[in-house]
């Protein structure tokens, strides 16, 4: 007989309110950089024009960056001691994003859609850091938010400024 021992929870000096709080702001983000980075590979794999090897290269570094906050993400749940969710039902159910099925823009369309995307993902978190530090006084979730609005805020930058030199 297998029996399951309870886990022990963590201890982290915040209200039972703020850690459910924080692993539902943690849980939407991670569901929004998934989805971001499936964009990101369809885009890699689609891309076409005269931009086809800068872009392909972009997107596949972009989504190799978005590998690692996924994996930070989900830990980060698990520090706070919930399941991180990891389908792509529960992605789809969590993602503030939206997908295109069958559609596959040009490479114009492409980056518009990638700026666009991590565009929403910075104004997403700043209301998350706001929510982190306002509602549940939680500085450790504010200032893991900050990183990552500022790594979303260069990748955005890096995509303007290929549309705007190279004139896709």
């Amino acid at each position: 007989m297998v029996t399951k021992e309870k886990a022990m929870m963590p201890d982290l000096g915040l209200k039972e309110n703020a850690m459910t709080g924080a692993v539902e702001i943690l849980s939407k983000m991670l569901a929004d950089e998934f989805l971001l980075r499936v964009k990101l590979r369809k885009y890699h794999w689609n891309v076409t024009g005269p931009q086809f090897h800068a872009l392909h290269e972009m997107f596949e570094e972009q989504y190799e960056a978005l590998a690692t906050l996924i994996d930070e993400t989900a830990e980060r749940i698990r520090a706070y001691g919930a399941m991180s969710p990891g389908t792509m039902e529960e992605f789809l159910d969590l993602t503030r994003l939206s997908e295109n099925p069958g559609n596959i823009p040009n490479a114009a369309g492409m980056v518009e859609n990638l700026v666009s995307d991590h565009e929403a993902m910075v104004r997403n978190l700043r209301e998350d850091i706001k929510t982190a530090e306002d509602n549940y006084e939680d500085v450790g979730l504010a200032d893991f938010l900050t990183g990552y609005l500022q790594e979303h805020q260069e990748m955005a930058w890096m995509l303007r400024s290929f549309v705007e030199t190279a004139g896709i």
